[in-house]
């Protein structure tokens, strides 16, 4: 999924739109068979883009779930999980560099 939206954030971004019309050429297999639920799936996808801030995944993800008939609230239920966890990850890691630097004193 990472390897995804770093290019499509790419796409998105530049300012170059013959990028958008090239192939990604990138081994998408598991977006296909997920070996789970694939409205899950796509809603674990969507909370990544988000993660991630790639604006045309989210869209395409959330068109997926939605198109499945999964509402907005349990979208947006799914950004606000993203959030939660990336803030949490980071505080693990700033804790993990905060014990690591020894006290100045």
């Amino acid at each position: 999924m990472a390897m995804n939206n770093v290019y499509y954030r790419f796409v998105h971004l530049a300012s170059n739109r013959e990028y958008r019309a090239m192939p990604a050429r990138l081994r998408m297999n598991v977006i296909d068979n997920p070996g789970d639920d694939k409205v899950d799936f796509e809603l674990w996808s969507l909370a990544v883009s988000a993660i991630n801030g790639c604006a045309a995944c989210i869209d395409a993800h959330e068109k997926v779930v939605q198109n499945a008939g999964v509402i907005a609230a349990t979208i947006q239920t799914a950004a606000r999980y993203a959030t939660i966890i990336q803030s949490f990850a980071i505080a693990i890691e700033a804790g993990g560099v905060a014990r690591a630097v020894p006290e100045v004193g």
